[in-house]
């Protein structure tokens, strides 16, 4: 193979359908669960935080969990973000209204998108912030935690029904 073959016009045909969508428009996968919450973890300094609770002794745990703080400026920014990858969920295309913990790990295809238990975790507090309230905290007594607002369902980037998706949604996304 040269230098010059197919594969480049594949690439550039890549790089300009990745040009045509909005920041927010990705994948549900660990990298970018993981990349999003690293980003808007509360650091040393930050002027406003955004908490993120799970599991309260009022609503019937044993222990109430610690919870995380999200610069509250960097969690608004990202919330669109947020959004798209939670509206990847299969959960949400079905129209749940209250999601176990287990609702979290499978995709709109059907397929676990993590097996790991912390990028799960990630995606939930992330969710619950303050500032972004998808959903609410966990009710021990049925372990799952309703939505707190209408969620869009979305498609990955990658799915062949996307380009076709895109057309008919772009308007909700770009802005």
């Amino acid at each position: 193979m040269g230098l010059f073959d197919d594969d480049d016009l594949e690439l550039d045909e890549l790089l300009d359908a990745v040009k045509k969508y909005p920041p927010c428009v990705a994948e549900l996968t660990e990298a970018n669960v993981q990349a999003i919450f690293d980003r808007c973890l509360a650091k040393k300094g930050c002027a406003e935080t955004s908490y993120s609770h799970l599991y309260l002794k009022e609503l019937g745990y044993e222990r109430e969990d610690t919870g995380i703080a999200f610069d509250r400026k960097i969690i608004l920014e990202n919330r669109r973000n947020i959004e798209y990858l939670f509206g990847q969920l299969g959960a949400v295309h079905h129209g749940q209204l209250q999601l176990k913990e287990g609702d979290f790990s499978l995709s709109y295809s059907g397929k676990s998108w993590t097996v790991e238990r912390a990028s799960i975790m990630q995606l939930i507090y992330l969710s619950a912030a303050n500032d972004i309230k998808i959903i609410n905290k966990f009710i021990a007594k049925y372990q799952e935690t309703p939505l707190c607002k209408a969620v869009t369902p979305t498609l990955s980037p990658k799915d062949p029904a996307f380009p076709a998706w895109w057309e008919e949604h772009k308007g909700e996304w770009e802005a």
